[in-house]
């Protein structure tokens, strides 16, 4: 491996009008940018883009925007470098500790592919939040290293007892046993600055990294406050004049915006919610500003909510639930467990619509989206509309996180062990067991999807029927039939569910009824109640929202329904108890639920995915469609967490037979 931990200390020293210097200790990486997730695989100690003790993120580097910092930093070398010329590029910078982290300034060590170094890229940082990128390409060799041939002119704001006068020169050694770099500011000829950093190498693995952190608990911490208890004696003792943060210079510095009137009422109306969260705590960060704490002093542990852009605010404000979705997607926030911060919110839902001024926009955030959706109608064209806008996204995208079976709806484990096929096999089974399905059964699928039910049905010896309004799902579910040889017994059809006949001893439904709508809940039932035989049962897999929440949701409009599933609701079992008393002679007679396993479903689609991104890019889908599709089933997942949402299998019989087979109506979790 290449990457290497280095202990060693940082000295600044300033030359006139006041000397000043101080030096304290630190312990900085030089990682491999090619061994990160590697890394992150290897080391408990260590991770990439996820919480450990010490970790890196993507985020915390260059643009503020999505992306990984190779491509950030090929993006920023573009105008001067060919990405064709980097190979190796090594990132000298301190990771954070315990999610905290102030680098005044990281290196880019960009090496050619023969491993000659060809460039290095200073990130520097200040503690107004703004940051800056030098592209230092005109290296030329030195005493143990290069150096810069021609000072680079100083493009940033960095000391506020400096203005912009000046050029750097930059000496950096080679990143063998010992590390020596040295920024020097030189102004009207003479030395005013120097800095420099270096430090012995260590192996990056977990015992050197526990060193570190046994070593120097606090060092690795205290960088920012080293730095501005440093000014303080500058400004205060010495009274050095302090000079005002310019405008920005040129393209390569990236600067935290200052927030206007509406962004800082906005994140007063935020802040205030926050303020009154009971059961669970939430960290907000906001570049150039303090962290700040909300919620129970006792939690064990606080969600992490870490700002990009302040519009962030204003968005949450004025668009709720929608406004939180597209900001993450548009990388105006991140967090390091995205469906624990959902979560968290979920859980002081009662406490964040509590209490004067708090805005109606936000009071629907946490109830779930804004007004104005209408009536949910689902009518025959309406359906095909909004079935095909999220399954035609193509078979090839779908196949990058379900598993072999291709079943796009809740697994349902047996064993803790079992893997997410054998997870998604168990449902199927249990379907079709309570469903009574054995050889010459005659079974009406009703959303087939890519037909693993069907499959499943027919190697049991039964005659299926698979409904589906998704032209892309009928082709891959028939071609399938066919591969397994079982299309003799198998057919799938382009029809709407109201438009079916016939007679079917089992009619099973999985996860198609929240694409029903409010209004044809009864039409649905009484499909099922026409289409089944006597004595038939009927199996429904369905997600459900609480029953208290139902009516205020079902008026609402909300993230998933606006970018995800257009036209999508999830129903209550006390509505579906309703329009099935009014609409068909059926009844429950056996109902599990297991939302729990579709929580841990939603968390392993969203791990395939996020594997896939490669894969997803050759489809053409780039990083804000997949931040979307994260978003999803993060969103998703804190639902099922939390008791939001929950998913039944649910058996239904018409209530004079199941009387009079003595099967009695049973609950189970």
């Amino acid at each position: 491996m290449n990457s290497r931990l280095y202990v060693g200390h940082l000295g600044h020293a300033r030359r006139g009008p006041v000397d000043h210097a101080f030096r304290y200790p630190v312990v900085v990486a030089a990682l491999d940018l090619d061994e990160l997730p590697e890394l992150g695989r290897r080391l408990r100690l260590f991770g990439h883009n996820r919480p450990r003790p010490v970790s890196l993120w993507d985020a915390d580097y260059l643009d503020r925007g999505p992306g990984t910092v190779r491509e950030k930093l090929l993006a920023r070398l573009a105008p001067r470098v060919p990405a064709g010329e980097i190979g190796r590029v090594v990132l000298v910078t301190a990771p954070r500790v315990l999610g905290h982290v102030f680098n005044p300034v990281s290196f880019h060590y960009c090496y050619r592919h023969d491993g000659a170094l060809r460039c290095v890229v200073a990130e520097v940082n200040n503690t107004f939040g703004d940051r800056h990128a030098y592209v230092l390409d005109d290296l030329v060799p030195a005493a143990g290293g290069v150096e810069t041939r021609r000072p680079a002119p100083k493009a940033f704001h960095v000391s506020p007892f400096y203005d912009l006068a000046g050029a750097y020169r930059f000496r950096f050694s080679d990143l063998g046993a010992r590390l020596d770099v040295g920024i020097d500011l030189e102004r009207d000829g003479r030395l005013a600055f120097r800095a420099r950093l270096t430090g012995s190498a260590r192996p990056f693995d977990d015992r050197a990294l526990a060193a570190a952190l046994a070593r120097h608990p606090f060092d690795m911490l205290l960088t920012l406050p080293r730095i501005l208890a440093q000014a303080a004696q500058l400004a205060v003792r010495r009274r050095l004049p302090v000079h005002a943060r310019p405008e920005p210079v040129g393209p390569d510095t990236v600067r935290a915006p200052r927030p206007g009137p509406l962004e800082r009422a906005a994140r007063a109306l935020v802040f205030g919610a926050f303020a009154r969260m009971e059961r669970g705590a939430l960290v907000v960060a906001v570049p150039g500003e303090p962290e700040r704490r909300f919620g129970a002093a006792g939690a064990p542990q606080a969600a992490r909510l870490e700002v990009r852009r302040r519009r962030l605010f204003r968005r949450l404000v004025t668009h709720a639930d929608i406004g939180l979705g597209d900001a993450y997607v548009d990388g105006d926030w991140t967090t390091p467990d995205l469906p624990g911060l959902l979560a968290t919110l979920a859980r002081d839902r009662d406490a964040l619509e509590r209490g004067p001024g708090v805005p109606p926009a936000l009071r629907r955030l946490w109830s779930g989206g804004v007004r104005g959706h209408g009536s949910n109608t689902r009518g025959a064209r309406g359906s095909r509309a909004n079935i095909r806008a999220h399954y035609d996204l193509g078979n090839e995208f779908f196949r990058l996180f379900l598993d072999e079976s291709m079943t796009y709806s809740a697994a349902r484990w047996r064993n803790p062990d079992d893997g997410l096929a054998e997870a998604q096999a168990h449902k199927l089974a249990l379907a079709l067991r309570r469903a009574r399905v054995g050889a010459g059964t005659r079974v009406l699928e009703i959303g087939s999807g890519w037909g693993s039910l069907a499959l499943a049905a027919a190697a049991r010896g039964a005659e299926v029927t698979g409904l589906t309004l998704s032209t892309e799902q009928c082709a891959l579910a028939t071609r399938r039939a066919a591969e397994a040889g079982v299309a003799d017994r198998v057919r799938f059809e382009l029809l709407d569910y109201r438009d079916a006949r016939g007679t079917y001893d089992a009619i099973v439904s999985i996860e198609m009824l929240e694409a029903v709508g409010h209004r044809w809940y009864g039409a649905f039932f009484a499909a099922l109640d026409r289409l089944l035989a006597p004595g038939g049962r009927a199996v429904v897999q369905v997600i459900t929202i609480a029953d208290h929440r139902y009516e205020r949701y079902r008026r609402s409009f909300d993230w998933i329904q606006k970018r995800i599933f257009p036209g999508g609701l999830v129903p209550s079992l006390a509505a579906l108890r309703e329009a099935m008393a009014a609409s068909s002679r059926l009844a429950i007679v056996e109902l599990e639920a297991f939302g729990a396993d579709y929580a841990r479903t939603l968390a392993e689609w969203r791990r395939r995915l996020a594997g896939a991104a490669p894969a997803a890019a050759a489809l053409g889908h780039g990083p804000r469609f997949l931040r979307a599709w994260e978003y999803y089933f993060a969103y998703c997942e804190a639902g099922f967490r939390t008791g939001e949402l929950d998913v039944v299998q649910m058996v239904l019989a018409r209530a004079g037979e199941a009387r009079a087979s003595g099967e009695a109506t049973a609950f189970s979790a």
